[in-house]
């Protein structure tokens, strides 16, 4: 028979196919949607990283080693001693800052100052005017406010030379004009928000006089074991707060800070693949149905079993081919859609980048084709197998091949029991002793082991149930009658209605613990907003908003503030970069207040934050403490710019601004060790009944007539903060609503598979009596109870995954204690829409059985 598999395979398979478009077309799109998020997420995570890997390419130039200072206070008279270091064949310094761009809001430029003597050798873009045909090292050099911008933005923002831009930096108005263009060495083009001036004009802009922020060297001897020997010597020549890196290790520690991030973001899109697996099991064992009998004529004249198996294999693949191949293209333009949210929530928590393009590598595409190709063959292996299986005898007499399953098999049960306990004891091994991925099994498992319960539970429920509307409705037979029927069907349907069950309440459960996780969330960071951002006003460099904590406020502003008649008191914030144990964490300066309250694990909040401002001691964050294995009472070593100084730790305190940590230093310990009074912000705090509008008319007047500076009353920045939360979990809604949209089209498919494979009961049905009203309402029963079964499954299973996603992954991987809230009212309304879209799936199959042709239907034994 093997010669004649392709014709049995078209006359069996295909013109069933043909027969059934919508179903083709149902699947086709199911897998295509799975694959295309999946594929589009791959493609935001790696366009993210690649868009940070051009940034380090692009300042790193050609340097083989570079010495940085997360604080930016690397002396500049270092450099010469490096210049002529051993080992060294040239060295070039950089200073680096952000200026926002008043005029087009929301832009910013990150200025390169470079050396133009040094720095030929290390460039890789070239300086050349407009006309891309020279390049004028005395204009370069004339003015203080020239500068090189990438021909993309000129384009943009319609720029030529000699035009006037004007930049936000710390505080304060300055206009560069436009003289140069950069031009990329090679085909790829440089972010386009990247520009460069002369090094010592970037020093004056920001205030950096006598400060390196970057040196970059190129050695002499370029093997491993020299460039770590010279890396080792000049590490003795620089202060303690420098590191002497290779270039390549900035993007790999950045890829490790976002990988929590995108192993979310990729975990949520597997979800939509999962589901799919439901719709190819419900569409192949659909096709297995309306095909009993032709089973069993071919297996009479000799296909083997293999041979069914893999026709409906086969079958299951012919969905693939199309739904794979739209989906690569849906997700290229999905992850045009995606991208924007996705770098805007990196740029909010982790670090500045712009994604100018997609990345799109060929191993992705290939990636997410396997992952398609999984889900299909995972989805349609059981019902072919089973197929393979059927009797030949059995086949050909089909009256009574529904009722083989009224019974669940004990073993699904202990199963599903099983998966629940590998979920706990998976918990337990990911916060105690990790890996953190365990956390995902212990996801898995709990909605394995709830869809592993749902044979059990639609036996219970329509026992139950079936009690209930006998009780209810006992005085009358004749109105619970279809919905009786309806519950016999979902008993005696289990094999096919589990499975539909299982996929819904699956994406539910989904769709819950999301919802619960980020209701949580947002409970937990309102509670902690109310206790830490107790200022009435707070004022920043209108910069900040876009670039982060790199602008200062001018301390003519501070001054002002601190002593005008309607404050009360003030507090600063300072936020600088340090190296810490191979990596760079965030230290915040901050001014103590009596009126800041921070929440600390132990100790009370007095006593802490008395040992924080008058001892050698910081506090540090919760996320910080568990990154690190720090403890309240212990010590950590900081680098200053008088060597390594030991601080104790005087509290652990919870903290939801960056799953990184921070780490909190009085301004009178920085002042002692870095003699630096500079603040990046400003909170007020008003006298009672203090006038905040005068203050800020009078502070605008004097300081920000041109809008130098953001002013934020406490109202308004709760609600900017907000505003960041939300954009986080955008992408999270997207997903979370495909999963629910896929799982509800696997209703839609189950009951066109059970009409078919009830023909005959329904044309008996109606042959000794019942009416086509009756039949549209008894399949309409059935639909609701699938919905109402797999909402409240989904909705149970939903709360014990939303545990997972809340205490064991958030904390596993980000550190956070969010405390567990849930959201009643939202999840009271879930059991009614995931009920009406189950009805509103089933109407049209039940309308297609109410057209049933009797004849054929009963003429089927």
């Amino acid at each position: 028979m093997h010669a004649n598999f392709s014709r049995i395979f078209r006359q069996h398979i295909v013109r069933d196919v043909v027969h059934h478009p919508l179903l083709a077309v149902l699947n086709i799109a199911s897998i295509a949607l799975g694959v295309a998020v999946y594929f589009a997420i791959q493609i935001s995570n790696q366009s993210a990283n690649r868009a940070f890997a051009a940034t380090i390419d692009l300042v790193a130039g050609k340097a083989q080693l570079q010495i940085t200072a997360p604080a930016a206070d690397l002396p500049e008279t270092v450099f010469p001693k490096i210049q002529h270091a051993r080992g060294i064949a040239a060295a070039t310094p950089i200073v680096r800052g952000i200026v926002t761009l008043p005029d087009f809001p929301g832009e910013y430029l990150q200025l390169l100052g470079v050396d133009i003597f040094t720095n030929q050798s290390f460039r890789t873009f070239e300086l050349t005017d407009f006309n891309g045909l020279s390049f004028d090292v005395e204009q370069w050099l004339a003015a203080p406010d020239i500068i090189a911008v990438t021909s993309e933005f000129a384009r943009a923002h319609g720029l030529h030379r000699g035009d006037a831009l004007r930049c936000a930096v710390n505080g304060t108005n300055q206009f560069l004009h436009i003289g140069f263009i950069m031009r990329p060495e090679g085909a790829a083009a440089p972010d386009s928000h990247f520009a460069a001036i002369d090094i010592g004009w970037a020093q004056e802009l920001f205030g950096l006089r006598g400060v390196l922020g970057e040196i970059q060297l190129r050695l002499a001897d370029t093997d491993a074991r020299s460039r770590d020997r010279t890396a080792a010597e000049l590490r003795k020549m620089m202060p303690s707060t420098a590191l002497v890196t290779v270039p390549a290790q900035r993007g790999s520690q950045v890829e490790h800070m976002l990988g929590s991030f995108q192993l979310n973001l990729t975990a949520m899109s597997l979800v939509s693949l999962l589901v799919g697996v439901f719709l190819i099991y419900n569409t192949v064992a659909g096709s297995v149905a309306r095909r009993i009998r032709e089973i069993g004529i071919l297996r009479a004249m000799g296909v083997t079993r293999n041979e069914v198996r893999a026709l409906f294999l086969s079958e299951a693949l012919l969905f693939a081919v199309p739904g794979i191949l739209l989906g690569l293209v849906g997700g290229l333009l999905l992850a045009r859609g995606l991208i924007g949210p996705v770098s805007q929530t990196i740029s909010s928590l982790y670090v500045l980048i712009h994604v100018r393009d997609i990345a799109v590598a060929p191993m992705m595409a290939v990636a997410a084709a396997l992952a398609g190709v999984s889900s299909v063959v995972l989805g349609g292996w059981i019902p072919s197998d089973n197929a393979a299986r059927i009797p030949p005898a059995r086949a050909l007499h089909t009256g009574s091949f529904i009722e083989k399953s009224v019974r669940p098999w004990p073993g699904w049960f202990a199963l599903g029991c099983g998966a629940l306990v590998l979920a706990c004891a998976f918990s337990g091994l990911a916060l105690r002793t990790g890996p953190p991925w365990l956390g995902f099994g212990a996801a898995f498992c709990v909605l394995s082991g709830f869809s592993l319960l749902v044979p059990t539970a639609t036996v219970l429920f329509a026992g139950w149930m079936s009690w209930g509307l006998r009780t209810l409705f006992s005085a009358s037979r004749r109105r619970w009658l279809e919905a009786g029927l309806a519950l016999s069907n979902l008993h005696r349907s289990l094999s096919r209605n589990s499975v539909t069950i299982a996929a819904l309440a699956a994406a539910v459960a989904m769709g819950v613990g999301v919802s619960v996780m980020v209701f949580s969330f947002r409970q937990t960071v309102a509670s902690w907003i109310a206790q830490t951002l107790t200022a009435d006003l707070f004022v920043v460099p209108a910069s900040n908003e876009i670039a982060g904590p790199s602008s200062f406020m001018p301390p003519a502003a501070v001054a002002f503030l601190a002593q005008h008649p309607a404050v009360g008191s003030i507090d600063t914030f300072r936020e600088i970069d340090l190296p810490f144990r191979n990596s760079t964490i965030a230290v915040a300066v901050i001014r103590g207040n009596a009126r800041r309250q921070l929440q600390f694990l132990r100790g009370t909040d007095a006593d802490v934050m008395n040992r924080f401002q008058h001892q050698q001691c910081v506090i540090v964050s919760e996320t910080f403490a568990r990154r690190y294995d720090v403890h309240a009472g212990g010590a950590v070593e900081l680098p200053t710019p008088a060597g390594l100084q030991s601080f104790t730790v005087a509290g652990v305190f919870y903290d939801y601004t960056r799953d990184q940590g921070i780490v909190y230093l009085s301004t009178t310990n920085f002042a002692r060790f870095w003699h630096d009074e500079r603040v990046n912000s400003v909170a007020v705090y008003l006298k009672p009944n203090g006038p905040a509008e005068e203050l800020i008319a009078a502070f605008r007047q004097q300081f920000s007539r041109a809008g130098e500076f953001a002013i934020y009353r406490n109202r308004d920045l709760r609600a900017r903060v907000f505003q960041v939360f939300d954009q986080t979990f955008a992408v999270t809604y997207v997903l979370r609503s495909i999963a629910v949209i896929v799982a509800v089209v696997g209703i839609f498919l189950t009951l066109t598979t059970l009409v078919t494979e009830r023909s005959r009961e329904l044309a008996v049905l109606r042959a000794i009596g019942g009416s086509r009203r009756q039949v549209l309402r008894l399949l309409l029963w059935e639909a609701t109870f699938i919905g109402l079964l797999a909402s409240i499954i989904g909705i149970v299973s939903g709360l014990c995954l939303s545990t997972v996603l809340t205490g064991v992954i958030n904390r596993a991987f980000f550190g956070w204690t969010i405390q567990l809230v849930f959201p009643w009212s939202s999840l009271a309304w879930t059991p009614l829409w995931i009920t009406g879209a189950a009805f509103a799936a089933g109407i049209l199959p039940a309308w297609r059985a109410t057209k049933l042709d009797l004849a054929v239907a009963l003429r089927s034994e």
